[in-house]
């Protein structure tokens, strides 16, 4: 540190010799939103990457991989008692061919009632007209949930209990 000892002003010449000597600090990165001039911290805005960063960025959380164990257990124990079933009987698994013709004929019959919905009158005045309307759309909307149900499916069990 430098003395004056002939100005007096001990406290300010240190101060001044310090100042000057330091090492400038790093300015807080901004970012300015506004044609006012508004400025806010750039780290907090989420502009700047800071997760990418991280040591375990990219690894799979251990809740995932212990729910991703867990499903697979229960697929296991599933297709173990699907295969009792089937050891059993009680269980039979429908092919390929009467599962594709299944679905044909149920979009057939689909085809069928569509026509038929199709040529029913514009005016449901009568309650008849009405009634026969609201229990096509029915049938319908049911024969779409089934070929849904059979599209998602490729294999499909049918068991004799029922």
């Amino acid at each position: 540190a430098v003395v004056s000892t002939q100005s007096g002003h001990y406290g300010r010449d240190t101060n001044a010799v310090e100042n000057i000597m330091s090492v400038a600090k790093k300015p807080q990165p901004k970012y300015v939103d506004t044609p006012g001039g508004t400025t806010n911290a750039l780290e907090d805005s989420g502009l700047v990457p800071k997760f990418v960063k991280k040591d375990n960025y990219g690894t799979v959380p251990k809740y995932l991989e212990a729910r991703k164990k867990q499903m697979a257990e229960h697929q296991a124990n599933y297709e173990q008692y699907i295969q009792q079933r089937l050891q059993k009987g009680a269980l039979n698994q429908v092919t390929a061919p009467e599962r594709q013709k299944t679905l044909d004929g149920l979009k057939k019959n689909w085809e069928e009632l569509h026509l038929q919905y199709q040529g029913l009158s514009v005016v449901t005045d009568t309650a008849p007209k009405k009634a026969r309307k609201e229990r096509m759309e029915a049938e319908m909307k049911q024969l779409e949930k089934d070929i849904d149900t059979i599209e998602k499916h490729k294999i499909i069990y049918v068991t004799d209990n029922f």
